[in-house]
């Protein structure tokens, strides 16, 4: 993290040579000396390639120099991003308005490099946030240089990594990251982030007990904070919890309590968070009638509240309850339904998958059996498979029942070789 990464970067980024930038004032092995951090520039050299790459004068020469109050605004908008990321947006305007008078001293610039990484990917604006990763943060990214770097840049690369892999689904290395980030001297509202992230990241890895352990402790914060939303997130997300280790009265517990302070909340898209996980908690107990009172209370709040792109996780878990009761017609018109709203192709396949039954119920073998297929093709390529546990049985099972012995058994072995896998 030195002065010469930061000639390195511009001038690339400028389309320029080592011999280009030199000219005439700069010879090129001290040139690609002090890129490569082996000498340090002085002031002319510094007003020479600033003038080569026409940017302002004290961009180069202030490189050492941190200023207390460009410091205290990269502080707030470190907050900001993990805490409340609309409150970010005006900040990352006057820093991008202000960068190169602002940024001068290279560990600021890299400060703030990755937290506006972080910033776009928690906008979810992937193309920003990868030309930020890509063209301007793995210059200067070293891992042996971040290990020694100040505390406030280990912080941001922890934060950007974690979020970036989190995005990427690599729940683990993501996890790994969040837990990097020392939460010695943050405020309040960080760490009770920082730790709920962590508890979500210990769910979707299966750490289960480390994930209610630090849930209660995310808990304890949002209650000093009196944070009532972000405490009933917690409980849902404890109830989810207990759900996945089919710990169910607890689950039910937990959510129950998640339902009861959602009713003082004005935002009521919480509520359908938890009238669904009440709803599968029913459903995975053999209580259908219930899981389906609960589903179309999640699917009819979450219409009221326009949120399409929830939607089809719900109508998959309702339209097998429905199965489940033998109330075909119902999961015949939700599933026509729900098709009309798919947004994303793997939405389709999901929802086919929950509607397997109604063929064979209508006894549709063919439709049954090609549905199969066509479900099974699409898992086997992408990257979740966990349907195909269920969907290779399904499969074997009609095979078996209608003579066909040889496939039946090439789906039980894919079936079992599923299960010594998972």
């Amino acid at each position: 993290m030195n002065i010469g990464r930061r000639i390195n970067l511009y001038r690339k980024l400028n389309n320029m040579t080592l011999r280009d930038l030199s000219g005439d004032t700069i010879s090129l092995a001290h040139l690609s000396k002090i890129e490569n951090g082996y000498r340090n520039p002085g002031k002319a050299t510094l007003q020479s390639i600033s003038n080569a790459l026409n940017l302002p004068a004290t961009f180069f020469e202030d490189f050492e120099n941190e200023d207390p109050e460009v410091h205290h605004v990269l502080t707030l908008l470190e907050q900001f991003i993990i805490t409340n990321i609309e409150k970010a947006t005006s900040l990352v305007e006057t820093l991008e308005d202000n960068y190169f008078h602002y940024l001068s001293n290279v560990h600021q610039e890299i400060y703030y490099l990755l937290l506006k990484c972080a910033y776009y990917f928690k906008h979810k604006d992937h193309a920003k946030a990868l030309t930020t990763y890509q063209t301007y943060l793995q210059p200067f990214l070293d891992e042996k240089e971040i290990k020694i770097a100040p505390s406030y840049i280990r912080n941001a690369y922890h934060y950007c990594e974690g979020i970036r892999h989190y995005q990427m689904s690599d729940y683990r290395i993501s996890l790994e990251h969040y837990k990097q980030f020392s939460l010695n001297d943050q405020s309040l509202s960080v760490k009770a982030a920082l730790t709920y992230n962590i508890a979500v990241l210990s769910n979707a890895v299966e750490h289960y007990s480390q994930a209610v352990t630090f849930s209660h402790e995310a808990l304890t914060y949002y209650e000093n904070l009196h944070q009532l939303n972000e405490v009933t997130m917690v409980y849902n997300l404890i109830g989810v919890i207990f759900l996945n280790q089919e710990k169910f009265e607890q689950a039910m517990d937990y959510l129950s309590e998640a339902e009861n302070r959602s009713e003082s909340l004005p935002n009521q898209r919480l509520l359908t968070q938890i009238f669904h996980n009440k709803g599968v908690v029913m459903r995975k107990t053999g209580c259908d009638e219930p899981a389906c009172k609960y589903l179309e209370k999640a699917i009819d709040l979450k219409i009221a509240e326009g949120l399409l792109a929830s939607r089809q996780i719900t109508y998959h878990s309702l339209c097998k309850a429905y199965l489940s009761l033998d109330r075909l017609e119902d999961s015949l018109h939700l599933f026509r339904k729900a098709k009309t709203e798919v947004s994303h192709p793997a939405d389709s396949y999901y929802l086919l998958e929950a509607f397997l039954d109604y063929y064979k119920k209508t006894n549709n073998d063919e439709m049954y059996k090609a549905s199969l297929e066509k479900c099974i093709y699409f898992f086997e390529q992408d990257a979740d498979q966990e349907p195909l546990e269920t969907l290779y049985l399904k499969l074997a099972n009609h095979l078996y029942e209608t003579g066909k012995y040889k496939r039946a058994a090439d789906c039980y072995i894919a079936h079992i070789k599923r299960i010594n896998t998972v």
